[in-house]
C-alpha cells in the first residue's frame, strides 16, 4: 500500500461475527463487541494518543476466508478477532504481539461417541476449511477416534452444520470460542467436549506487512494495554462473569458446558 494506516482518513477494522467471546454481533445490525473488540479500541486509542489525529474507525465484517483477501487489497488496515499467528501467514501478513493463547477441543453430538451417526464407525467432524483447527485433527497422532473431516468457510457456518446435519457428529474449533457457541439455546442436551485438546496457539493482530510503521505503533500500545489496570478488568468482563474462561496463557477453567 501507498501509505501508512497512520495516516489515512479512515480506519478500517475487520471483526468477524461469530467467534464469540472475542469477536462478534448478537444483533442483525453489524456492531461488534468482545475481548478483541474492546482491547483493539484501548490500543487503537492509545495508537493516536496525544500525537496524531484519530481517525474515525469503520468496522467492517470479515470471515476466516475473506479477512486475508480483504487486508491484502487495503479494504480493512487491520483485524482484529481470534486469528492465529502461523509460520505460513507470517509469509503474507505481520502480526501483533499475541493477544491470546488458547487450545483446539471437539464438541459431539449425544449418542455419536459409538461410532458415528451416519453408521460408517468414523465421526463427521466439522470445522473451518484450511483451519488451524483442522491442522491440529488432522495432524494429532492418535485423537482417540476414527474421524471424517467435514470443511466450511466460515465458524458461523460450521456451527450450523453441527447444529442442523444429522449426518454430522462433531465440531472442531478453538476452545474458547466453541465452549462459548455451545452455551446458546440450539444446543442439544447432552452434548459433551471431548477430554483430548488439540496443539496450541496464540492469536494476534493482522496487519499487513507493507506497513511496519503502523506494526510498530501498535505493538507500542499493545504492550502498554496488557502491562495497564485495563487489562485484568478486560479479562475480568470477557472470561469470567460472561463467558468460559481460558486465561491468556492458556490455562483453561470451566470444564462443564
Amino acid at each position: 500500500m501507498s501509505s501508512s494506516a497512520l495516516t489515512r482518513g479512515t480506519l478500517r477494522v475487520g471483526f468477524q461475527r461469530n467467534t464469540p467471546p472475542f469477536s462478534y454481533a448478537p444483533d442483525p445490525a453489524f456492531e461488534p463487541i468482545g475481548y478483541s473488540v474492546d482491547l483493539a479500541r484501548l490500543v487503537l486509542a492509545k495508537v493516536f494518543d496525544g500525537t496524531r489525529q484519530p481517525p474515525p474507525l469503520e468496522a467492517v465484517e470479515v470471515t476466516s476466508t475473506t479477512r486475508e483477501g480483504l487486508l491484502a487489497e487495503g479494504r480493512i488496515d487491520i483485524e482484529c478477532g481470534s486469528t492465529t499467528i502461523t509460520e505460513a501467514r507470517l509469509q503474507r501478513c505481520a502480526f501483533s504481539l499475541p493477544i491470546f493463547r488458547t487450545s483446539h477441543r471437539i464438541a459431539v453430538k449425544p449418542g455419536a461417541r459409538t461410532g458415528g451417526t451416519a453408521g460408517t464407525g468414523a465421526l463427521r467432524v466439522v470445522g473451518i476449511q484450511g483451519s488451524t483447527s483442522q491442522a491440529a485433527l488432522e495432524s494429532a497422532p492418535d485423537p482417540g477416534f476414527a474421524f471424517t473431516f467435514v470443511g466450511v468457510p466460515s465458524i458461523g457456518a460450521a456451527f450450523d452444520t453441527f447444529l442442523d446435519d444429522p449426518l454430522v457428529d462433531a465440531m472442531v474449533a478453538d476452545e474458547v470460542i466453541l465452549r462459548t457457541l455451545l452455551l446458546g439455546d440450539r444446543t442439544p442436551d447432552g452434548t459433551t467436549l471431548l477430554d483430548v485438546r488439540l496443539g496450541e496457539e496464540s492469536y494476534g493482530f493482522m496487519m499487513r506487512r507493507d506497513d511496519p510503521e503502523f506494526v510498530r505503533a501498535v505493538d507500542t500500545a499493545l504492550a502498554d494495554v496488557l502491562a495497564s489496570d485495563a487489562y485484568p478488568k478486560l479479562l475480568d468482563t470477557w472470561f469470567v462473569d460472561e463467558s468460559p474462561m481460558s486465561s491468556p496463557n492458556g490455562t483453561g477453567t470451566h470444564e462443564n458446558l
